[in-house]
This record gives C-alpha cells, structure tokens and sequence, in this order.
C-alpha cells in the first residue's frame, strides 16, 4: 500500500488513477511527456530501452520513473501494445496553466487489438485481420463472439466442447481474448491461450443482465432480428465484449448496428491439423505467417481489407457452388482482359484502409491525413467502377450490380 502522506499532490493523483487501472501500463501526462512510475517504468524499461531515472532521488525507497514525450507515442505506443500490454492514456484536461493541480482523466485504454484504432500510423497495411474475441462458458459449454476492427464485422456461435472451440481459436488467430472473470481459474483454457497459441488474454467482469446490454445497445425489444433470441452463451459472451470495448475505450460504438449468430455451415470444416500441415497460414520450418505458405504465395492483393479477406477464404473455403461460380467468372473476366487488370491494379494501390479510417472518425479520432486518405480511396474506387463500366462486360457489370 503506498503511503501517500509523503507524496506531491501530482503523485497522489498518478496512484489514484493507476489503482482503477492497475492491469495496464499508465501513461501520466506531465506536460509535454508522459511517465511512467514503479513497475511500469521498469517494464518500459525493459520493453522501449528507455532510462529508468527517480524524482526523489534522496528518499530512502526512491519511485522509479522513465518518460517519453508526448509526440514521440507514436514510436514508443506500439511496442509496449504488441509486447501484450494494455496501455491506459491519462491526458491533462484542465488547464497546465492554471494554479491548481491539473486534473487528469485515462481518455481510453489502448490494447493489441485496438491499436489501429489510434492513426493511421499504427496500422500495418498487410495485417492479416484485427479480432477482439470474448469467451464465456456455463456447465462446460461456450460462447465465443468476436469483432474484426477493421471491418465491423460481428459474429457469434456457441460450443458444445472445448475441442472444437480450440480449432476455432486457431483458424480465427485473436490479437486479444477476453475472458469472463468467472474463467480466471481455468488453467486449461488459460494453458492453450497463453502457451499453445501465445494469445494476448485479459480478464473483464461481465454484467449479470447481459441481454439487457445487447438490447439497450441495439435499441430493440428482443434480439430475434439477430437470430440471438434465448442463445445464452452467445448473448453473455458478445455483452462481455461489447462492454470490455466500451469500458476501455471510452465510447459507445454506437456505429456497432448489427451482430450475427453464424455456425459457418457455407464453409468447409478445416481442422487445425490440415492448416498446419498444409501450411494454409503458418510455416513452422519458417516460424512466419506469410513465408512459404498458401496465402504468401497466393497474396498479390493491393489493398488490407483484401489481404484480410484473402486469408480468410483460405481457411474457411467456400462450399457454396454457385457462389464459387460467381467468383471464377469475376477472375476470368480480369484473366481474359489484361489491360482492364491492369488499369483495375493501378487504381487499387492508391486506396487505404477505408474500413479503419471510417472507424477513427465515427470514434473522434481522426486526423487530417486520415481524410485526405480517405477522399483519394474514394476517388480511387470509383475510378475502378467507371473503367468497369466503360469495358461493358455485362457478366462484371451483373456481378457487380453495376448499371
């Protein structure tokens, strides 16, 4: 317990925040830094090679303290995040001029899979997909929902065993799992997260009235539009998700309007064996995700959200014949017509990660570049639609509802 009798009013305030936030590394606005005290001062030490310094020296336990200045986040965020940190940002939002303690508040909680959610700088252009997974479980039995970021794309399903939940933790690859508190003792799960698949794991409290979270989200009276009416397991798991996002990043996602329960019956079963030893997404002889494997071969793709439907497509392979149909006249049509193709991946190289960019203004978080991004992917993509048209390929043109 720390003694705050001896403290600056300042310090007392850094504790007073840490101890709310105490599963993550604070970031404590001074001025134009921010710092870390005690053991997250070590940890980013350790982590960022950074200096570890003390502001009471002469005391007879001296608190560690290290720093970086605000403009450098932006370098130093990133490691801590994908070293398996939580980073909470505590912003001065008092006036520093003023002759009163400067009040500060954590603006939002920065974790693996929300970190493309800060600019357009932290995004990995070929990030193969950006999932917040919660899980939780009753009588052995599982729900599992899962958010992809970079697209908005909400699902759930339920388990019968944990067996088959592992091939699907494997195929979906989280950047973060979220666990209902009530798992914290479950070594195994804990085991095939942690040790088996070196996922970043966090623990969350979920409400006792998880329908009433998801109703209250959606503005509905029951949840039968999504297909979630009296699935349990699937409501108490995608509550617990979508309160862990709000808690932490301090915003509704009010522009989360839809979820869906899919058991995934229009894709073939792939086991996590036949990935492995088919080296579908991961080569161990490479110990990488993309040398030597399916998807590095096949990835020519121009743009993120492409490279993460790629991947996705390639673990979970269609079954649906005509929809397969669709997609083989699509590329026949770009083989036979190599000028098309080529005007097609000219445009492409230009657009950014629409998906993410839309999400960091819907969260207030967009800059300037954001949008200038954002108008010239626009431009791009219906220039793309204009030189499709122009071809008048009417098999394109009815593929893509183009008129």
């Amino acid at each position: 317990m720390i003694n705050k009798e001896n403290l600056t009013p300042w310090m007392v305030q850094f504790y007073e925040i840490k101890e709310q936030y105490q599963d993550c590394i604070l970031f404590f606005r001074m001025w134009d830094f921010y710092e870390m005290f005690d053991e997250d001062a070590n940890i980013a030490h350790r982590v960022l090679w950074i200096a570890v310094t003390s502001r009471n020296k002469n005391a007879i336990n001296p608190i560690p303290l290290a720093g970086i200045p605000y403009h450098a986040k932006e370098k130093y965020l990133p490691q801590l995040v994908k070293a398996g940190y939580k980073v909470a940002i505590a912003e001065q939002i008092s006036d520093p001029k003023a002759k009163w303690i400067v009040k500060r508040e954590v603006q939002r909680v920065v974790s693996p899979a929300t970190l493309s959610l800060e600019w357009e700088n932290y995004e990995d252009v070929w990030v193969i997909q950006n999932l917040i997974l919660a899980i939780s479980e009753e009588k052995e039995k599982f729900g599992i929902s899962f958010l992809d970021l970079a697209t908005n794309k909400w699902t759930t399903w339920e388990f019968n065993d944990f067996e088959k939940l592992k091939w699907e933790l494997y195929k979906l690859s989280p950047k973060e799992v979220i666990l209902d508190k009530s798992l914290f003792n479950n070594a195994e799960i804990k085991d095939v997260l942690t040790k088996k698949y070196s996922l970043n794991i966090f623990f969350f409290e979920a409400s006792k009235k998880s329908k009433n979270v998801l109703l209250n989200h959606f503005w509905v009276v029951n949840l039968e539009w999504f297909d979630l009416e009296n699935r349990e397991l699937a409501i108490k798991s995608s509550a617990l998700l979508l309160e862990y996002l709000k808690e932490n990043q301090k915003s509704e996602f009010e522009f989360l309007n839809k979820i869906s329960f899919d058991s995934f019956s229009w894709y073939m079963d792939i086991d996590e064996s036949t990935i492995k030893n088919l080296d579908l997404i991961y080569n161990f002889s490479t110990k990488s995700s993309t040398v030597w494997t399916l998807f590095w071969v096949l990835n020519k793709t121009k743009t993120a959200s492409w490279t993460r439907f790629l991947r996705e497509q390639i673990i979970k392979p269609l079954q649906d014949i005509k929809e397969i149909e669709k997609r083989q006249n699509m590329i026949e049509e770009f083989l036979e017509n190599p000028i098309l193709l080529d005007k097609v991946q000219w445009h492409l190289k230009y657009v950014s990660d629409v998906d993410t960019i839309l999400n960091r203004l819907a969260l207030n978080r967009a800059l300037p570049r954001d949008l200038l991004n954002l108008k010239r992917s626009l431009q791009s993509i219906v220039s793309v639609l204009e030189i499709i048209k122009e071809i008048g390929s009417e098999k394109l043109n009815k593929i893509l509802e183009l008129k």
